[in-house]
Formats: C-alpha cells, structure tokens, sequence
C-alpha cells in the first residue's frame, strides 16, 4: 500500500491564520492518516514569503511569520522523515514589469510572466535558488494556470495566451509556423478547443495521444458533442489539423520551459515536482504529462489523473492530487483573498463578496477525504497522495479574519454575513 501522504498549502494566508501544526492537524481529520511530507507557500500572487534579492517581502509577512520559520516548523511537527517541500507558483504579476509579461494574439499584453522569457526563467531560478538556501527538500512548480486563455472585456472571442516573439520562435523550432492572426476571429481553428461562456472559458483538452496520433475523428466528434462548433466533421477537419500542430509544439515548449525553471535544483540535488491540473492538454497549463515526461522536466507530477501503468509507457511519476484541477479553483480563490485590500477598495463590498463567492463554491472540487485518500494508496499509477486540508469552516474564518482588516472599508459583520450566507454547506 502506498505510504506518501503531503499536506499542501498553497498561500500563505493560511498560515497567517494558523501555524503549520494546525493545517497538520486538519490533513488528518480529512484523510485519516498523518501527513509524512508538506507542501510551503515561498512565491505566490504577492511575490516572495521570504527575504530575497527579487522582491521585498509583502507586508503582512515582514516580521518573523515567513517561509524561515516554517520550515522549522514543519520539521518540528513532522519528525525524522518528513519532507518539507517550497511551492513556486507560476504568475509573476508583482514583478510589474510589462516587458516581460504575457501576449495574447492580438499583441496586447497579459499581466502574467511568460516562462519562455529568458528574463523571467531567470528571475524565477533566482528565486528557486533562495529557497533551497532555507534548507528545504524540493521544489514544486504549480503550472495550472501558467497560460490563461479566457473571455476579454477588450477582444471578442478568446483571449489566447502566449504569442510573444519568444514563444512564436520557440514555437516555429518545434515545426509550428503559423502567424498570430491564425488564432484572431471567431472562425479561429482554436474554436474546436476553447468555447467562449457567460461563467468563462470552455475547453476540450486533448490527450497526447490524440495529438501524437493528429486523431481529429475523436477532437472533432467531442467538439460537435459539446457545441464548440455546427456542421459536417469533414468541413473541420483541416483546422483539427492545424490545432494539433500549434499543440504539439506548445505542450513540447512548455514542457522544456519547466525544466529550465528548475536549473538550480538539478544542480543541488534537490528534488523537483510539477502540479498540473490533468495529464491532458489543459488550455490554462499548455502541457501534458508525457510531454512533462519526454523533456524529463521534473522528478514527479501531482496531479488528479494519469495514465494507467499498463497503457502508458514512460519513466514519470505521479502523486494524485486530491483536487479538481488540482490547486487551479485554492489558487483562484487565495488570489482574490491575497489582495483583499486592492479589490474591495476598487470593487465595492457587494461586487468583492460575489466574486469571492463564486471562487469559493468552486472549491468543493476538493476531494480530500479518507476515501479517496485510501483508493488513491491502490491505484498503481500514483506513489501516494496531495491534498489541501480547507474546508467550509476554515474559509469562514480566512474572511472573517480579512474583513476584520478591512473595517475601513467595510464593517466586518455585514461583508462575513453575506459571504457566509452563499458559502457551500461543504
């Protein structure tokens, strides 16, 4: 039976609100097993949780609550054995530098770094490079939303990332050629993959096999299935074409972007793990396990699906992340309770609280539980499990603890009443 159980936290507003032991404690209750490794929030939405060259620590974390002492902490309560890992999560928004920053296909840009910059990659590594300096075990990279495609205010359609004239050259190196406008209008070949909704973006996500195989006979049955598009299947199958060739490009570039990332790892001999939100190619991460895989970007993958043994060949491993999507719903949600302070002073109390209704109710994709943790030990794909010990009560206290904060803004009991009135009974 598989004996790896790692307590994930994946912001630091967590630990503001309880020390490392508490969420310990809370794995257990959920899984009914003690956690034997720990996942650390060391960069986030807000930058660094730690003193480093690249960027000031944010302000709620500049006295001794940091990522320093919990390490020590979780050394503490894990005993010989555990293993303490540091999570790098993939945005870079509070670099605020626009040259560095995502494009979508109309050239516009994206406030979100692009891993292909070779100054990003290099930020990134030095950021890697100080927290290994803490004494951690490894490193995990979370890409579950490392290229968001979604519906714009500005554009029609999809807003497509990334097409800076990094990823265009790396792109054309992996055989894919096409300019930019290939993927501007509603008659784009991305319209088989991504389906603009009122509550965001849709998305089939192919398996590498579909694209390794160019198997537009299934791509275009699911997309007419679905209603990404009308008509006879042989009028889509050349755009099928043309969307796998742009995939099997992307998920190969992202793939050799992450194992650029973790450079300083491979050179200290520190362990290197990857998140995804599915094997498959998501449209929000732009990579697949086997490409992962192929480009030999990190020791293992956590993520909710793979492959079984038996039908997919390939040295990865794999981790089951206990989670829809893995952290892609905790980190949409901590990234709006993150800067809490920005968004209700420019949203409003009512438009602030829906929105963090919203990305709360998503996160009932969380699967963590002792079941779920007891068939994962059985499945022979995954070497254990990963899941985030948050739950409805917990949630309540994060923004009842926030709108305290915030009383200059709005009264703390009438922002907490409203968010507990919507939050999901689970």
């Amino acid at each position: 039976m598989t004996t790896r159980a790692i307590c994930h936290i994946p912001s630091g507003e967590m630990l503001r609100l309880q020390p490392v032991s508490h969420w310990l404690g809370r794995f257990s209750e959920f899984a009914r097993r003690s956690a034997t490794e720990i996942v650390l929030p060391a960069v986030g939405f807000q930058g660094p949780l730690f003193q480093s060259e690249v960027h000031s620590v944010p302000a709620a974390y500049r006295g001794t609550n940091h990522l320093t002492k919990w390490v020590r902490d979780s050394r503490e309560s894990l005993g010989e054995g555990g293993v303490v890992w540091a999570n790098v999560i993939i945005d870079g928004e509070f670099l605020r530098n626009e040259l560095i920053w995502q494009r979508n296909q109309y050239g516009a840009p994206l406030a979100q770094v692009c891993i292909q910059h070779p100054v990003a990659q290099a930020t990134f590594r030095k950021m890697i490079s100080e927290v290994i300096a803490l004494g951690v075990d490894g490193i995990v990279v979370d890409v579950t939303d490392a290229y968001p495609n979604s519906g714009s205010a500005d554009y029609s359609g999809i807003s497509a990332h990334c097409f800076c004239d990094y990823c265009m050259d790396a792109l054309a190196l992996k055989g894919f050629h096409e300019p930019k406008r290939a993927f501007i209008g509603d008659d784009s070949f991305i319209r088989l993959g991504l389906r603009l909704d009122d509550d965001g973006a849709a998305h089939i996500d192919p398996p590498q096999s579909w694209i390794d195989e160019r198997d537009t006979d299934s791509l275009i049955a699911y997309a007419l299935a679905r209603r990404f598009v009308t008509g006879e299947p042989a009028a889509h199958q050349a755009d099928a074409l043309r969307m796998y060739s742009y995939l099997a490009a992307r998920v190969a570039v992202t793939a050799e972007a992450v194992r650029s990332l973790l450079l300083p790892c491979r050179e200290e001999n520190i362990r290197t793990a990857v998140v995804m939100g599915t094997a498959a190619c998501d449209w929000s991460q732009m990579v697949t396990l086997p490409a992962m895989d192929t480009a030999k970007a990190a020791d293992e993958y956590w993520l909710p699906d793979a492959p079984d043994r038996d039908h997919s060949p390939g040295e990865w491993r794999a981790v089951q992340f206990l989670a829809g999507r893995s952290t892609y719903y905790f980190n949409l949600f901590f990234q709006r309770v993150e800067d809490v302070q920005d968004r209700m002073s420019t949203l409003g109390v009512d438009t602030f609280i829906r929105r963090l209704e919203a990305a709360s109710k998503r996160l009932q994709a969380n699967r963590l539980s002792s079941g779920a943790a007891f068939t994962a030990s059985l499945l022979n794909q995954f070497e254990g499990f990963v899941g985030i010990p948050l739950g409805r009560q917990d949630r309540l206290e994060l923004v009842g603890r926030l709108t305290r904060e915030m009383t200059d803004v709005a009264p703390h009991h009438e922002a907490l009443t409203r968010f507990r009135n919507t939050e999901p009974p689970h």
